[in-house]
């Protein structure tokens, strides 16, 4: 019972912070599976992505509302995420688990660093997100999807600074269009994980539950925070989320 309570509360917790920050919450899912679960990495890793995938459906019903999802850039770097992330789920499953792990670590302390001091460029994101470099586009769905079955996480950590630095898409559009992107990724790497036993499905719904629950509220605190506070607190999040797996 402590256990099935503790679950739901980590999914509150963590739609909350997800529908905050505009993220998948793989970052926060797998210390709280390895945590509270007591999970191996690699099993953390696939429940992680199962519950993503609940997750993102609840932030996209908002976005889609808002007209916010650019669906012509997603469906384009779809495949190549998709393809990226099975990529990943393969070379996880044959890989011990403390590299597994070390590049977890390794993925979210450096894009919290990143991410905490990266100053926003005056010109960024100033077109209306229907001109984009392809070949950028391709490449960062590929890689999200590649991290994103490797390590775990939505893909979002990579997508959404990405999109907004490199393809110059408005920021709303970046998470919209990232979390349906994110879906995707989440799904195709979940079957992977479903697929050689690595989800514990309990867990799963549990946090799910919990995550799509407390979503919402907080997408509408997101909306009345500044920009540069969202980005240094969810730079700090995840580095403690990384230091939190180091020292299990």
């Amino acid at each position: 019972m402590i256990i099935v309570l503790q679950g739901l509360f980590a999914g509150l917790v963590t739609g909350f912070l997800c529908g905050m920050f505009g993220m998948g919450g793989g970052a926060i899912l797998i210390p709280v599976t390895v945590r509270v679960f007591n999970m191996p990495m690699k099993q953390a890793v696939g429940t992680s992505l199962v519950t993503i995938i609940f997750t993102s459906v609840s932030g996209l019903i908002n976005y889609g509302r808002n007209k916010h999802i650019n669906t012509r850039l997603a469906f384009l770097i779809i495949p190549f995420g998709i393809a990226g992330a099975q990529a990943g789920v393969y070379l996880a499953s044959r890989l011990p688990d403390n590299l597994v792990r070390y590049s977890f670590i390794l993925v979210t302390i450096i894009l919290g660093i990143k991410m905490f001091f990266q100053k926003e460029s005056p010109t960024a994101c100033d077109s209306d997100g229907s001109r984009y470099n392809l070949p950028a586009a391709i490449a960062i769905g590929a890689f999200a999807g590649f991290v994103s079955g490797l390590c775990g996480v939505g893909g979002a950590v990579l997508i959404i600074p990405l999109f907004y630095l490199f393809l110059k898409i408005p920021m709303h559009a970046c998470i919209g269009t990232a979390l349906l992107i994110i879906f995707f990724n989440s799904l195709s790497g979940g079957i992977g994980y479903m697929a050689r036993g690595l989800v514990d499905f309990r867990a799963a719904m549990l946090l799910a539950a919990g995550s799509m629950a407390a979503a919402p509220l907080g997408a509408r605190m997101s909306i009345r925070t500044s920009r540069e506070t969202l980005r240094k607190v969810f730079a700090i999040i995840l580095v403690l989320s990384g230091f939190s797996i180091l020292f299990r």
